[in-house]
């Protein structure tokens, strides 16, 4: 049986709904007729609700209502990572709000699911000051149902295969969203101060925004959990997002603004690349690598600038005595 002898409900009610959002997708462009079908908003909606269950809330309702075509646009922009190089023609355009839609997941049992407004309005202040989002405040403890038992480097491993953030920035000025995550975390360390588990998410960008001297940013994202000794359940106490040069400082609200917009209009990777972040995590491990060859740069061009100041030091001594014995 040919798919247009199927009636139009079934392929609807019984056959898209099983769908996820890549088929979803290349389905819509196998005939004029699913194309159709494959745009139904709810199908959409249901399927970004899946994946991302804080896209419910209604300030990202809202703000995808007013995209192109809706769920389908936000789905496009949010599910392949952008490209890894971040190319600005013209300045952004001027918003007073970016909206963070977080979901952190364990063995794909939900942690943690929060939408984040932050103010952006370009004053002073904000713009020369480090751009930082925090998603909870000062000792603020999230619980979970998710139950660990065993030693801390059990405990880190599991975290670092198991579990997976996304953090998706939507910018309501241009109608577009970026998901900055890794999906997996890039880096687990133990805290040894407060036995706590910190886990790294990022995306490193080469950058055509003049930031720095260089080229490089990262957009890091640092999440910090613990497990209660008495019961086993993990919890989150910390979860952060900023934006960060080559040598590891964060940009202004300025120039962070320049990448984050930069990033959410950048062109999107083949779906083929988003499995399971481990392109990602080696870029990040290539950043790490060049921040270190610049930091033992610049303390040997210390160490060399030292080395001539004690020899003009001397120089200047042994002239002065000569001078004042003849």
């Amino acid at each position: 049986m040919a798919i247009a002898e199927i009636h139009q409900d079934i392929i609807q009610t019984h056959i898209l709904t099983r769908l996820n959002g890549q088929t979803l997708a290349a389905a819509g462009c196998s005939s004029s007729l699913l194309q159709s079908l494959c745009s139904d908003e709810k199908l959409w909606s249901d399927i970004c609700s899946s994946n991302w269950p804080s896209t419910d809330d209604p300030l990202v309702k809202q703000a995808i209502s007013n995209f192109p075509s809706g769920h389908r646009s936000f789905f496009s922009d949010s599910f392949p990572s952008p490209s890894n190089h971040l190319t600005t023609t013209s300045p952004p355009p001027q918003t007073s709000q970016i909206i963070s839609s977080v979901d952190i997941r364990y063995h794909d049992e939900l942690v943690f699911s929060k939408v984040e407004a932050t103010n952006t309005t370009p004053s002073d202040w904000f713009q020369s000051s480090p751009f930082r989002i925090d998603l909870l405040e000062p000792k603020e403890l999230i619980p979970s149902v998710v139950k660990f038992s065993g030693d801390d480097q059990v405990m880190q491993s599991n975290l670092e295969k198991h579990m997976t953030l996304s953090w998706i920035l939507i910018d309501p000025s241009q109608n577009r969203a970026v998901n900055l995550s890794s999906k997996k975390p890039v880096s687990v360390q133990l805290n040894w101060l407060t036995d706590e588990i910190e886990l790294t998410f990022a995306f490193v960008a080469v950058s055509g925004v003049s930031v720095h001297d260089n080229d490089y940013v990262n957009c890091n994202i640092e999440i910090t959990c613990g497990v209660k000794r008495t019961s086993g359940e993990l919890y989150v106490s910390g979860m952060s997002l900023t934006v960060q040069d080559i040598d590891g400082k964060c940009l202004s609200g300025k120039n962070s603004m320049e990448v984050l917009q930069g990033l959410t209009v950048a062109e999107r990777r083949s779906t083929r690349f988003n499995g399971g972040g481990d392109d990602l995590k080696g870029r990040y491990e290539e950043y790490i690598q060049k921040r270190r060859e610049r930091k033992e740069m610049m303390e040997m061009r210390e160490r060399r600038l030292d080395l001539a100041c004690v020899a003009g030091g001397i120089a200047f001594l042994m002239a002065f005595w000569s001078f004042a014995l003849y």
